[in-house]
């Protein structure tokens, strides 16, 4: 397949193919010099967002929730475990409503975000008892991280040079498929995270049902800057190259994926038949889709996929056996 930047028009065509394995890869593969030139200064994850870490609106409701469901001491110590499991599936429904991105407390807490932007997110876990660590390749990004309290490296994971074993937790939100080398990147999160830590891998799926339907034009594929492209199986595959385990795999198709990507597809004049009466600024329609996301989920095929990952020595499969 050859496409070219729909997002911000960088010039040139690119070609993707399809190894024998499922892998989908940029070819030729750039080296990181040239990767750098696809970013311009104005690229999403990197701009400027407000940070607003504290809890001042419905704190007690949210403070709540932060103990009780995902075990985090704000405001003192958790509740045990055991009581926390048995109101679990209470909780499970709460939760929802509110503080939807943050992750279950684990071990000592301590976390780095690699890909961290402007530290905004690690900010919020720093008010509720993590000890946040934040990567960050782009210069700006990292100085905003580092000003607002939360130590920041700049460069990449390898460059950070942390010790072996000293993460409860590793998270890459979208920044897997930017990376020429994924291999060597397990190979280091293997590395620094302790006995039976957790990684948080979210990147897109290129067996979703949206990418079968636009091809070129499917919204996750930001070609150029997405260089490699993964199935839950290539991805699994891979992970368990380099000792990690994949424990979990949650897929999530939020609206953005389909709409951007009929747009994509109205502009070049390749909406298919049977999806032109779709408006992307419909309210409906976008209503619509959020039941048909969530089938398409439960099916395995949607946009994004999030993988939970533990070191093998100490890794469950899916089914929950050792």
């Amino acid at each position: 397949m050859r496409g070219g930047d729909l997002l911000h028009g960088v010039d040139g065509a690119f070609t993707l193919v399809r190894c024998a394995c499922g892998m989908v890869y940029l070819n030729p593969m750039p080296d990181n010099a040239e990767l750098a030139r696809y970013y311009p200064d104005d690229y999403c994850p990197h701009r400027e967002r407000k940070m607003d870490p504290s809890l001042k609106k419905h704190r007690a409701w949210k403070v709540f929730i932060l103990r009780w469901y995902y075990g985090c001491p704000v405001d003192g110590p958790a509740p045990p475990r055991f009581l926390r499991l048995l109101a679990r599936p209470v909780l499970f429904w709460l939760s929802l409503s509110t503080l939807k991105s943050m992750i279950p407390y684990h071990g000592a807490g301590r976390i780095v975000d690699v890909g961290c932007g402007n530290g905004g997110w690690l900010l919020r876990l720093k008010n509720c008892g993590w000890d946040v660590h934040g990567v960050e390749i782009d210069g700006p990004a990292a100085a905003a991280a580092g000003a607002a309290g939360v130590p920041c490296v700049r460069g990449t994971l390898h460059d950070a040079h942390f010790a072996d074993g000293s993460f409860d937790v590793v998270r890459l939100h979208y920044v897997f498929e930017h990376l020429v080398n994924p291999g060597e990147t397990l190979d280091e999160i293997r590395r620094i995270l302790k006995p039976g830590g957790r990684c948080y891998i979210r990147i897109p799926n290129i067996d979703s049902l949206t990418f079968r339907l636009f091809g070129r034009h499917w919204f996750p594929l930001d070609i150029p800057r997405h260089v490699f492209h993964y199935t839950p199986r290539t991805f699994m595959r891979l992970a368990g190259q380099h000792g990690l385990a994949v424990t979990r795999v949650h897929a999530h198709s939020p609206p953005s994926g389909f709409f951007t990507s009929l747009d994509y597809a109205r502009r070049a004049g390749a909406v298919p038949r049977w999806l032109a009466w779709v408006r992307e600024d419909c309210a409906f329609c976008r209503n619509l889709w959020r039941p048909a996301g969530w089938l398409v989920d439960r099916c395995g095929k949607g946009d994004i996929v999030e993988y939970t990952l533990t070191p093998a020595a100490t890794a469950f499969d899916i089914s929950g056996t050792k």
